[in-house]
């Protein structure tokens, strides 16, 4: 039997908790909200005393990280460029789904950076990305949701991007009184789960549910040795055994899903603001809404003072397959995996009522989306926990 492992990501040069960069910022502003999920700031000074006493404004940053490796992967190896399309979708959804957890579900402006070697990724490559956020934005409006193309820029730079970086600003302008701040967290809540994966009735196919997180993880789990030949998409200053030690090539099928292992590790980050705008329409105010991206099913340890999260029926919600081959090939345990990958739940909802969240599961069902109420909160003596599966090794603490 292989020895467990107990920090998949310590191999592969990257931190699921991003100690160092939490280091790096604790002395910089939080703005208006210390405990909302993602920074809030003032709208302009220059702007009417009316607006700047009543809304604020939210600005966002992320991107697909090495996810876009595998695109570049397949593509080489003559599976085609459709899953070049899908990457811009992957980088507002992971900006667009943190600002809904601030109360955002709408009249997002996004700007993009693409960063390219031109030399490995050419100008049909590039059209095609392109090309994925027009279709992105034309499908959000015809669920009601409007994102609005605010430019962006375009970079041929390989000196330092060996294959491409694809990354998203964005912004949005809310009423004070729709912000949703996680500091409101309260015990004796219900935390619903929504999951990751499935297909809803407005993906075009089944969703693995691996989202944009955890794929230095997936990518190198996953996929075979022969694939070491790609040195431009490998960490040069990480040892080669560590990288592309799984047992599958792209086109091979991931065992209980229509997928293939290429189709599993692209699927398209799901968004999940088609639940939370109706969810807002139906009048429900939630204390919190967690995006369970870096950290999983223990980022909510990040919010709220003194709150015990006692996620004791997570097992509502399955574990998707590709989670499961991680954990096999790695041979990871629990503990690293509920706090590196979402396992199936992609956001979780905090409420004050069984009522919401009740609401909420049938919301999220006319989506075709697998819910659940997968624990409540509970009051600490001091600092935050995590509680997974009423497991006495899954307690995840962090002071305040």
């Amino acid at each position: 039997m292989k020895e467990q492992i107990n920090d998949p990501y310590a191999t592969l040069g990257v931190s699921s908790k991003k100690e160092g960069v939490h280091k790096a910022t604790k002395n910089l502003s939080k703005g208006l909200y210390p405990g909302a999920f993602c920074q809030i700031v003032p709208v302009a000074t220059s702007l009417p005393e009316e607006v700047k006493n009543n809304f604020v404004q939210i600005i966002h940053s992320d991107g697909v990280g090495t996810k876009s490796n595998v695109a570049y992967i397949a593509m080489k190896e003559g599976l085609g460029t459709s899953f070049l399309k899908t990457l811009p979708q992957d980088a507002v959804v992971m900006n667009t789904d943190d600002m809904a957890c601030v109360g955002v579900t709408d009249d997002i402006y996004i700007s993009n950076h693409i960063a390219r070697n031109s030399n490995r990724v050419d100008d049909e490559a590039l059209a095609l990305i392109i090309e994925g956020y027009a279709e992105f934005f034309k499908k959000m409006e015809t669920l009601g949701i409007k994102l609005y193309n605010a430019g962006g820029e375009t970079a041929d730079v390989g000196s330092y991007t060996t294959t491409m970086g694809i990354d998203v600003t964005a912004c949005a302008t809310i009423p004070k009184e729709e912000v949703i701040d996680c500091n409101n967290i309260t015990e004796g809540e219900y935390i619903v789960g929504l999951a990751s994966y499935g297909q809803s009735t407005y993906e075009d196919k089944e969703n693995s549910g691996i989202r944009s997180n955890g794929l230095t993880l997936a990518i190198n789990t996953l996929l075979h040795p022969d694939y070491r030949k790609y040195k431009e998409a490998m960490d040069q200053t990480v040892n080669e055994e560590n990288l592309f030690v799984g047992n599958y090539h792209l086109e091979d099928k991931l065992e209980g899903t229509s997928l293939t292992i290429a189709e599993a590790i692209l699927s398209p980050t799901r968004t999940f603001l088609p639940v939370l705008k109706k969810m807002k329409e139906s009048k429900i105010v939630p204390s919190g809404i967690i995006h369970c991206s870096g950290g999983g099913l223990t980022k909510s340890i990040n919010f709220g003072n003194n709150i015990a999260y006692i996620k004791d029926k997570v097992n509502s919600i399955k574990v998707p397959p590709i989670f499961k081959e991680i954990q096999r090939i790695r041979n990871i345990d629990d503990y690293n995996m509920y706090q590196t990958l979402n396992m199936g739940i992609g956001m979780e909802i905090i409420v004050k009522t069984m009522e919401d969240a009740e609401k909420i599961i049938e919301i999220a069902k006319s989506f075709n989306i697998d819910s659940a109420v997968i624990g409540h909160t509970e009051k600490t003596n001091g600092g935050n926990m995590v509680k997974i599966n009423n497991d006495n090794k899954l307690v995840y603490t962090k002071e305040k």
